[in-house]
C-alpha cells in the first residue's frame, strides 16, 4: 500500500484529501504547514508528498526546497496542489525546485489519484534502472577493487562522498582525486591519458516541460547506456551541471576520438522515455516525442608526455572543456578533439 503525505492548512480540504486517498488505497499522513511536512516525511519516509502552495509557518515552495536538499527525502516525489500560484511562472518555479506535477485546486479527484498513481509508477520504474546500474556497475572489477582498496585505508569514507547518488556513478569530487592519481602514473611512466566531457543540450527543456522526475529518468539512462558501453578500464563520472565526465587510461588521442565517436554514436541513437514511462504520464506521447530526442556534445582531450601543454589535471580539464564548446558551437550530436582546434 503506498503513502502519501498531504500538506494542507486548511482542515477541510485535508480530511477531504484523506478521504480520496484512503478510498483509492493509499496509507496516509497529514500535516498542517511546510515545516510538518518536513519533519513529517523524515521520520515517516512516504512514497508520495502533495503540498499545498500558501501555508503558514512554512509554504509549499520553502518545504520543497528544503526536502530536495536533503539526502533523506531528495528522491520523494513532491505534486504541487494550490489554489494561491496560478500563474505559469509559478508553476515554473515549482518544477525548478524539483516537483513532480504541479495541480490547481479546485480539482477532479480520479485525475489527482490517477496522477499521482503515475508518478508512483515512474518512481518504481527509475528504482528498477538504479538498481540496474548498480549492478553494472558491481560487475566492474576495478570499481570495486578501488573501492575496497579505499575503505580499508579509511574507516571514516563515506560511500556518499565518492558515488553519485542519482546515477550510480563517481560523484565530481572523487572523479579529480583519480584525475590526479591518473594524471600522476602518466607522467611517471610516460603513457597517453585522455578525457572526455559529454553534454547533454536539451535536457533543461525536458526537465521543465515534462518534471523533475523524468529528468531525472533521462540522466540516469544515459549513466546506464555509458556504463554498458564504455571500457572497464575508463573511470565514468557525473558532475554538478550534469555533464558526464570518462577518463580514459593509456588511450592515445586518436584511440580517444575513436571511443568518443562510438559513445555518442549510442548516446544519440539512444531510446530514453519508453512507452511505459509515456504511458504513465499526463502528456501526450507527441509532446514527449518531440523532447525524446536527447543530443549530445563531445570534447576529448589528450595528454601524450608533453608537459609544457598539459602541466597537471586542469589543463587537461580545461582542454577537453575547450573542446566541449567549439563541438557546441559546431552544431548538435559532434564530436571534438581539442587538437583539431587549432
Amino acid at each position: 500500500m503506498p503513502k502519501v503525505l498531504l500538506a494542507d492548512d486548511n482542515e477541510e480540504m485535508l480530511e477531504t484529501l484523506e478521504r480520496i486517498f484512503i478510498f483509492y488505497n493509499f496509507e496516509v499522513e497529514k500535516a498542517i504547514n511546510g515545516a510538518e511536512a518536513v519533519k513529517a516525511a523524515e521520520t515517516t519516509h512516504p512514497d508520495l508528498i502533495l503540498l499545498d502552495g500558501m501555508m503558514p509557518v512554512m509554504d509549499g515552495f520553502e518545504a520543497c526546497k528544503i526536502l530536495k536538499s536533503n539526502k533523506k527525502t531528495k528522491n520523494i516525489p513532491i505534486v504541487f496542489l494550490t489554489a494561491n500560484y496560478t500563474d505559469t511562472k509559478d508553476r515554473i518555479a515549482g518544477f525548478e525546485l524539483g516537483a513532480d506535477d504541479y495541480l490547481l485546486k479546485p480539482f477532479n479527484s480520479k485525475e489527482l489519484v490517477a496522477r499521482s498513481k503515475a508518478i508512483l509508477k515512474r518512481s518504481e520504474m527509475m528504482r528498477l534502472l538504479k538498481s540496474e546500474n548498480e549492478k553494472l556497475n558491481h560487475k566492474n572489477k576495478k570499481i570495486e577493487q578501488e573501492l575496497e582498496s579505499l575503505f580499508t585505508r579509511s574507516q571514516n569514507i563515506d560511500k556518499s562522498s565518492i558515488i553519485d547518488e542519482l546515477t550510480g556513478l563517481y560523484n565530481y569530487v572523487f572523479f579529480k582525486s583519480r584525475l590526479n592519481e591518473e594524471y600522476t602514473r602518466a607522467v611517471r611512466y610516460n603513457t597517453p591519458l585522455s578525457l572526455v566531457v559529454v553534454s547533454i543540450n536539451n535536457f533543461n527543456k525536458i526537465t521543465e516541460s515534462l518534471g523533475f522526475q523524468v529528468g531525472s529518468y533521462v540522466i540516469m539512462k544515459i549513466a546506464n547506456y555509458l556504463v554498458n558501453k564504455t571500457r572497464i578500464s575508463d573511470i565514468l563520472a557525473r558532475s554538478e551541471d550534469d555533464r558526464f565526465c570518462i577518463l580514459l587510461p593509456h588511450t592515445d588521442k586518436q584511440g580517444a576520438y575513436f571511443e568518443a565517436e562510438r559513445i555518442r554514436t549510442v548516446l544519440s541513437n539512444g531510446e530514453y522515455i519508453e512507452d511505459e514511462l509515456i504511458d504513465s504520464s499526463q502528456f501526450s506521447r507527441r509532446r514527449i516525442t518531440e523532447l525524446q530526442n536527447v543530443t549530445v556534445n563531445l570534447g576529448v582531450a589528450t595528454f601524450s608526455g608533453d608537459t609544457v601543454s598539459i602541466s597537471n589535471e586542469e589543463d587537461l580539464v580545461n582542454q577537453a572543456r575547450q573542446a566541449l564548446k567549439a563541438s557546441a558551437d559546431s552544431g548538435e550530436n559532434k564530436t571534438v578533439a581539442y587538437e583539431k582546434l587549432n
